[in-house]
């Protein structure tokens, strides 16, 4: 019985260290570098305090019970009748014991029950290991590999259920109440750097899509990274290898040979990967370096074990980890710990005493599961801070082309920068890479090489290219005369999308008029993020919702959205935007082209699985469902266009109403009416003669002045003794969900899924004015940024991947030169968008991530602050000990280092590599104040510099001002601000540290607090 016991806490011991994933302490990122930190905590938790705990758990509620019975028993013991039945029994009278017992049974019974209960009341063996056992069994339920996931269910033959409140129809998904924290982009390529005396080698992972079919994969569902028979190649010029990888099932071949224990393990599929590569890799190439030793192992094993792991572990944080686990517990113990059908049939007195056991075990088990869970929630309510915490912004850098440097900040001052922007090799060189323009003095800058005219080529310059006195510089220039977020035409932010979303919460607030994304499919084989094994669909969905529930509430109330997926994923796509918004709010389903398969491909084939698949589903939601929209049109079938043409405007003489009959050019009817009202009528003659007056000028064509000014004038006029009105031609129609008229997608980028810009045309026209601002928070290729420039909407773009540098900026600094592809042939676009009216001013930032926020946690030495805690030690290490000793980490915000604050710095992971940076703090309190920035004012005063931010909050006119304030003198320091801000008449102003100036705010309580703010 004691080796059972002792086998069942080693077992929960086992489970416990599963659960705190001691398997991964070789993990160097993410929250497994934060615990192994604690990991000699965590592990006396298990190994000493849960199991004493236990114990005393069980000694506790049977001393509890045992105080009481022993009360009563010498109560009961006292009385006379009792007192004699007891010396009967030490004297062995039976006659004597049966008279008593008969004269006093009702107290001898009571007496007899409370002296078996006394010797009974110890926690029996068995009941001790039931309780370790159901702790085993109900961790083990609910925890999958890092994630916590609702597995309720009624006994064991008895199917998982889900919590249920009565609704009609419920959308429910295993991963519902989590965040998707996946946020880098090591799947597909994942790289590490060896320096030798022969130069600076470069390692690269890289995976390619496996093949569709193997006929022998026993276990598709379950993927793993094992070599591609191409192996590797190495560029020796560049230094550069590259080993290619397969993301796949396996076949049973390979199950049996990579086995560990019962299944297949990627720790022996990487053993037989680095056998391979030693094989395969010559004795003499330098790429032999990546066996060397780097501690316990070798350098290609840290990084071979790095990468699978990264790729293959847990991704999701739990909004709620202690109630659901405290839910589902009571659920536990009511269905599974309290088998009230095993109490029937006892007998009435073994009912009671089996009943009191079950209650002292239950009251054990919930305590020491409550115990387990308080602490997995600090872990994970920690993971959660990080997440939700609204990220600081790493740079941002100005894209502006020079004709806008002229028209916003003169040109005086365009002068007065040339010589900077013509001395900058990087810049110059991306001219001539982008545009094949090569700029050698300033003639090249202007259009037609002559002086006189001083028309500004619209070239764009990057600030990232020059230091940040230029940037600095040139913001105060062209906010001088101007409101400078006024004359921005578009953000683009790299970072991870809920992060973005979130910072931009404040500022961008029921702003957005439209938004268009196009995430990453629901695919099998080829899908752009890692999905946890067996929850492919619930992991895609939560990535979905956790986006776009929170892009919900940047929509203005007018505002639409449109989400694009192809069939792996639509029926989700509906049912979640139905949840998010209301199925009151659903506009439609409409149908996109994804292109056709190449002519003959299904031919070929006698038999077929299916046929192909020809278009993508567009999923049109509002925010309102009062919202009207405007029409969008497409080309009419050729048999039914017709020209436009001039008909009779008199209508038959059958019809004869007083009202339909006035005067119009000249002509009276007696009989009969006109076929519109007069108001109608004297309309389409203005627009008749207006249409005549332009086309003196042009020589446009009725019908394409009529396609050009939007499609919906009317127009009359007389033709000798008639009266004729302008049947609109039928080359266009009004357009319904079947969008197959036009291409889905394009191929003007290297990009493998760029969405076309005439898809995203009649996207943006249909639910849009001009400067109403359009975001995509999935950018890809920059297509939807793109097409809202060239049709004069503001835009904001959020991509993660790296082709954020190499595809969307180069595009957009592209778009603001001018772009002659896509929609710049459009007749109508033409007018907006030409290379006469192009140009532009747009910003771009990085923003810290998760990973790079986990970076910064530093743990403080708390000894000495531990016997300060106002609770106890053991509840600070179950309850507090990550907040705690961690709050003074610059992820969280130190106040300390924002006495300098434009060298507060951060460890960010940059290329695969970990850099150190400095946070523009600037720019990341104007989104968390949510501040309408109008212009800037920076001076080097008092040995050091000042940034003054002005701009607009809520109908408030804000000053925020920035400075250094080490060794600072604050009498010159008030003279300064106050001098500065007197002509602006702030009604709120915001100072970074101690000053002396009258009714400031201090920043720093404010900064923090925002960056913590709820998101609901």
């Amino acid at each position: 019985m004691v080796n059972d016991r002792n086998e069942l806490k080693e077992k929960l011991k086992v489970k416990l260290r599963e659960i705190f994933q001691f398997e991964n302490e070789d993990l160097d990122f993410g929250i497994y570098k934060v615990m192994n930190y604690k990991r000699r905590e965590i592990e006396n938790f298990i190994e000493e305090n849960l199991i004493d705990e236990i114990s005393g758990q069980l000694t506790l509620l049977s001393e509890e019970e045992k105080e009481e019975i022993e009360k009563r028993l010498k109560e009961v013991s006292l009385k006379s009748g009792v007192k004699k039945y007891l010396e009967a029994v030490e004297n062995r009278d039976e006659y004597r014991m049966r008279i008593y017992k008969e004269d006093f049974a009702k107290d001898i019974e009571e007496y007899e029950k409370l002296k078996r209960q006394q010797e009974e009341i110890g926690i029996s063996e068995d009941l001790e290991k039931e309780i370790y056992n159901h702790l085993i069994i109900f961790f083990s339920r609910y925890y999958d590999k890092g994630d916590f996931i609702s597995k309720r269910r009624y006994g064991k033959n008895e199917r998982y259920i889900v919590p249920y409140n009565g609704e009609e129809v419920l959308f429910y998904w295993v991963n519902k109440d989590q965040y998707y924290i996946k946020t880098t982009e090591y799947f597909r390529k994942y790289t590490f750097y060896k320096d030798t005396t022969h130069g600076k080698y470069t390692f690269n992972f890289k995976v390619i899509d496996a093949e569709e079919e193997k006929g022998n994969i026993k276990s598709p569902e379950k993927k793993f990274f094992v070599l591609s028979e191409n192996v590797f190649d190495f560029d020796e010029e560049k230094k550069e290898l590259n080993i290619y990888f397969e993301y796949r099932g396996l076949t049973e071949e390979e199950v049996e040979k990579y086995k560990h224990g019962q299944s297949a393990s990627q720790d022996k599929i990487n053993e037989e990967i680095i056998k391979v590569l030693k094989e395969k890799i010559p004795q003499n190439n330098l790429v032999k370096l990546i066996f060397e030793k780097d501690g316990e192992k070798t350098l290609i094993e840290k990084h071979l074990y790095r990468y699978t792991r990264r790729n293959t572990t847990d991704y999701f944080i739990h909004k709620d980890l202690k109630g659901f686990l405290e839910r589902e517990l009571d659920f536990y113990i009511k269905n599974e710990f309290l088998q009230l059908e095993d109490l029937q049939v006892l007998e009435k007195s073994e009912y009671f005493d089996k009943l009191r056991l079950y209650l002292i075990g239950i009251r054990a088990f919930r305590n020491i599961a409550l115990k387990i869970i308080e602490f997995l929630a600090q872990i994970e309510n920690f993971q959660k801070k990080i997440w939700e915490k609204k990220k600081f912004v790493i740079d941002t850098h100005y894209v502006i082309t020079l004709d806008k440097i002229k028209e916003y900040a003169g040109e005086e001052f365009l002068e007065s920068i040339l010589d900077e922007i013509l001395s900058n090799e990087k810049q110059l060189e991306e001219w001539k890479e982008l545009f094949r323009i090569e700029v050698k003095s300033k003639k090249d800058l202007i259009e037609n090489n002559t002086l006189d005219e001083k028309e500004w080529k619209k070239l764009p310059v990057d600030t990232k290219y020059f230091d940040g006195d230029f940037k600095w510089k040139l913001l105060v220039a062209l906010s001088k005369n101007n409101d400078l977020d006024e004359i921005l035409n578009g953000v683009l932010i790299k970072s991870e999308n809920w992060q973005a979303i979130n910072l931009l919460l404040n500022k961008y607030y029921e702003k957005v008029q439209t938004i268009y994304i196009d995430p990453p499919f629901n695919k099998e084989q080829e899908a752009d993020y890692l999905y946890k094994v067996g929850y492919k669909d619930a992991t895609w969905i939560t990535m979905l919702e956790n986006r776009i529930r929170l892009g919900r509430e940047l929509f203005d109330d007018k505002g639409s959205i449109f989400v694009r997926c192809d069939y792996n994923g639509n029926m989700y796509v509906r049912m979640l935007l139905n949840e998010i918004f209301g199925k009151e709010n659903f506009r439609n389903e409409i149908v996109v082209s994804r292109g056709a398969p190449k002519a003959g491909l299904l031919t070929q084939f006698e038999k077929i699985k299916s046929t192909a698949v020809a278009y993508d589903n567009l999923y049109w939601f509002s925010k309102n469902p009062e919202i009207r929209f405007k029409g969008f049109y497409k080309l009419a079938p050729k048999k039914k266009q017709e020209k436009g043409l001039w008909a009779d405007f008199q209508k038959g003489e059958f019809y004869d109403r007083p009202t339909m009959r006035y005067e119009i050019l000249g002509i009276k009817i007696d009989k009969g009416q006109w076929k519109w009202s007069k108001e109608r009528a004297y309309k389409a003659v203005e627009n008749y003669k207006e249409y005549l007056e332009i086309s003196k000028k042009t020589g446009e064509s009725l019908e394409d002045y009529w396609l050009r000014t939007g499609k919906k004038l009317e127009f009359i006029k007389r033709e000798g003794d008639k009266i004729k009105y302008w049947v609109h031609p039928r080359k266009y129609l009004m357009a319904d969900n079947n969008w197959l008229d036009i291409p889905g997608y394009s191929s003007s980028t290297t990009f493998q899924t760029e969405n076309s810009e005439i898809l995203l045309k009649r996207v943006i026209e249909s639910t849009s004015n001009e400067v109403d601002l359009v975001m995509d928070f999935f950018l890809g290729s920059g297509t939807t940024t793109a097409v809202a420039h060239k049709l004069k909407r503001k835009w904001i773009g959020v991509e993660m991947g790296e082709h954020f540098w190499t595809v969307v900026l180069p595009r957009m600094k592209k778009v603001l030169f001018y772009d002659r592809s896509g929609i710049s042939k459009e007749k109508d676009v033409k007018e907006k968008y030409n290379p006469e009216t192009a140009g532009g001013f747009f910003k771009y930032h990085s923003l810290e991530q998760y990973e790079d926020s986990l970076e910064n946690i530093e743990f403080e030495k708390q000894n000495e602050k531990q016997q300060r805690l106002p609770f106890r030690l053991p509840d600070y290490f179950i309850k507090y000990m990550l907040e705690w000793e961690t709050k003074e980490s610059k992820t969280f915000l130190n106040i300390e280092e924002m006495k300098d604050p434009f060298n507060y710095k951060l460890k960010i992971i940059e290329d695969y590599q970990q850099k150190i940076v400095n946070v523009d703090l600037v720019e990341t309190f104007n989104y968390l104040l949510g501040l309408n920035v109008s212009k800037y004012e920076v001076l080097q005063e008092n040995g050091r510099k000042y940034v003054f931010v002005f701009g607009e909050k809520n109908g408030k006119r804000i000053a925020v001002v920035w400075r250094s304030i080490k060794d600072i003198n604050f009498e010159k320091d008030k003279n300064i601000i106050e001098e500065n801000l007197k002509d602006f008449e702030p009604d709120e102003i915001y100072i970074n540290g101690e000053a002396s100036v009258n009714g400031f705010r201090h920043i720093e309580p404010l900064f923090k607090s925002l960056m913590f703010e709820k998101v609901e």
